[in-house]
């Protein structure tokens, strides 16, 4: 009978939970039985695990991003632009800053955390305020050329296929 073969299941375990491998892809890099660590797996809770770990990593980061987006918002602030250039260099630390803030939303969107999601969006929104106190531009008075109203009033789509055919 063969000797039992001894695998580093710390290792296992711990790479399994801090990355998003597959049980049976684990299995082959490490020339381990999928049955058997599927079942080792499951009994020590190690999908349980790596959700707990994973989401606690996307908080700490979302939670960095807010700081961060409140720190650059604080400096921007500050910042009194005298000349195009210095005005340039400002929009690019705010476009690069909702980049980041937009792809922070996407993401936390597409791994469904909503918690992350408003976090990122209100990271946005508060950005967005603080740029448009800045530049004094209120939205009081500022309707949207386009409402619901306008577009509800629009023929279908396929009413004006038929019309561009009959003009042709």
């Amino acid at each position: 009978m063969a000797a039992k073969k001894k695998y580093d299941w710390e290792a296992l375990h711990g790479e399994f939970t801090r990355s998003s491998i597959s049980l049976r892809d684990l299995a082959k890099k490490h020339n381990v039985s999928y049955a058997y660590l599927a079942q080792r797996s499951s009994k020590e809770n190690w999908f349980e695990q790596r959700d707990t770990i994973q989401a606690q990593a996307r908080e700490a980061v979302a939670e960095e991003l807010a700081k961060q987006a409140d720190d650059q918002n604080s400096q921007l602030a500050k910042i009194v632009c005298k000349d195009g250039e210095q005005h340039m260099a400002r929009s690019m630390q705010t476009g690069d800053k909702l980049y980041t803030l937009f792809q922070a939303a996407v993401q936390a969107m597409t791994q469904g955390n909503m918690r992350e999601m408003r976090s990122a969006i209100d990271a946005w929104v508060t950005l967005d305020n603080q740029m448009r106190k800045i530049h004094n531009i209120e939205d009081k008075a500022e309707k949207p050329l386009v409402n619901i109203n306008v577009m509800a009033a629009l023929p279908p789509k396929s009413e004006l296929k038929k019309a561009e055919v009959v003009d042709a």
